[in-house]
């Protein structure tokens, strides 16, 4: 069964672009696996440097993806906040039995409410909220529940 792989602060090193880009498979299109790397590298350097927590999904020697994590607030409410989520190529858009016949960016964005609902009553959670890439995602997440904030391109879901 899948397992996720917690990287913060506590545990990250220099290292760790390098390892899980290792890991991932990257777009096949130059312009974007070139994009990508660039996220993957600033997602972890925020993970060394402040309150972002990436958790890797894989099985064996499977990586099929991450999700970043962090705290922040819309207006004066605390939040969970994808950072970044990423699917490695190979299983963009597939249901894997290993992840209960689900697409991977589907179980990581359950996996975030889970996490969200857990800490909900330590720190007075109200939302999940992410910034999709574009109007393809933000769609995808409407599917799944998401709703948009007025006059901005972020999304959220009440806890």
């Amino acid at each position: 069964m899948a397992e996720l792989k917690k990287y913060n602060a506590l545990n990250a090193s220099y290292r760790l672009s390098r390892d899980i880009l290792s890991a991932l498979k990257l777009s096949e299109n130059l312009d974007n696996a070139q994009r990508e790397k660039l996220f993957i590298e600033d997602i972890c350097k925020r993970i060394q440097k402040n309150g972002t927590v990436l958790y890797l999904l894989r099985d064996e020697d499977e990586t099929f993806g991450f999700i970043a994590l962090s705290v922040s607030s819309i207006d004066t409410f605390s939040s969970l906040q994808v950072d970044y989520i990423f699917v490695s190529e190979p299983y963009r858009g597939k249901c894997l039995e290993k992840l209960d016949d689900t697409k991977t960016s589907t179980y990581l964005i359950e996996f975030a409410i889970e996490t969200a609902k857990e800490i909900q009553n330590q720190v007075g959670l109200r939302y999940l909220v992410l910034l999709p890439d574009n109007d393809r995602l933000q769609a995808v997440y409407k599917e799944m529940g998401f709703q948009v904030l007025p006059k901005q391109d972020w999304m959220f879901v009440k806890l």
